[in-house]
């Protein structure tokens, strides 16, 4: 029980520090995690978005009650699935439109997502290595 109210008062205040800080960068796991979601609440409640600022609110609470290293770890290791997915099915659009003679245009806008792709997936896996 002692461990767990210690764990509870350590989410809070990391949570207030991580709330005090614009660069979540610098944290890791749970703690990133709040920092951002947190980061997420202020702009919410800035643009006075109702409907957004209670889901903000939702996960931070589930955050405070669920987060491990291990469901961080999972989260990212989807996330970075996800993104290469999508690199790979943008690979293959360009390949076929290629293959299929399209033209310049349509090649070079098929070519720009698949760069914008691969720019989100290194995104993932600069932030995995950061966990």
């Amino acid at each position: 029980m002692k461990l767990k109210t210690i764990f509870t008062v350590l989410l809070f205040t990391v949570s207030f520090i991580g709330f005090s800080q614009s660069n979540c960068t610098t944290l890791k796991g749970c703690e990133r995690k709040l920092c951002e979601l947190n980061t997420k609440l202020t702009a919410a409640k800035k643009a006075g978005n109702q409907n957004q600022i209670k889901g903000v609110e939702d996960a931070i609470a589930q955050t405070k009650k669920n987060c491990t290293t291990k469901t961080v770890n999972k989260d990212l290791d989807k996330k970075v699935k996800e993104k290469q997915q999508k690199v790979n099915e943008r690979t293959a659009d360009l390949n076929e439109a290629i293959k299929d003679k399209e033209s310049k245009k349509k090649i070079d806008k098929k070519r720009k997502k698949l760069n914008e792709a691969k720019a989100d997936l290194n995104k993932a896996l600069a932030e995995q290595k950061t966990k």
